[in-house]
């Protein structure tokens, strides 16, 4: 059985046009938002003023191998931006007696120098890098951090 010409040709024509107005049900048809993509971290660090470092060193008692994060990261702002200033941080935990929190920032310290160290290993010129320390509450172990200034 074959259907009439007519009937083929409007089936045909149903079938090219109905699809073109539909599509598939997501939040959007309910009024919600998707949310957005997270962030690159490299492009938020590289923000001015960020509070997001390029790299952060936790010294919670294992060995810390920084290295190869932290060529990438000086690799990555170093094509991204003409002359890259660092900002490398000693963060201490703000808890303890005073010689504690002394010792700890001793320690910091230290840890904050072998990192400008590796800056300058990676070809990163002295003038380029600030040293500086903080406490900061909540915190349960020393850090390093190096921002992008």
């Amino acid at each position: 059985m074959t259907l009439p010409l007519p009937f083929r040709a409007t089936v045909l024509i149903a079938a090219l046009v109905l699809p073109v107005g539909c599509h598939l049900v997501d939040q959007t048809d309910f009024g919600a938002k998707p949310a957005p993509p997270a962030p690159d971290q490299l492009a938020e660090a590289m923000r001015p003023n960020a509070t997001v470092p390029l790299v952060a060193i936790r010294y919670d008692g294992g060995e810390s191998a920084y290295g190869p994060a932290l060529q990438r990261a000086v690799e990555m702002a170093e094509a991204r931006r003409a002359d890259p200033r660092y900002e490398v941080v000693a963060v201490v935990p703000a808890k303890g007696s005073p010689a504690e929190q002394v010792a700890a920032a001793e320690q910091a310290g230290e840890d904050a120098r072998d990192v400008a160290d590796r800056l300058l290993a990676l070809g990163v010129t002295a003038a380029a890098i600030r040293l500086s320390a903080r406490t900061e509450p909540g915190l349960t172990a020393r850090e390093v951090r190096v921002y992008l200034r």
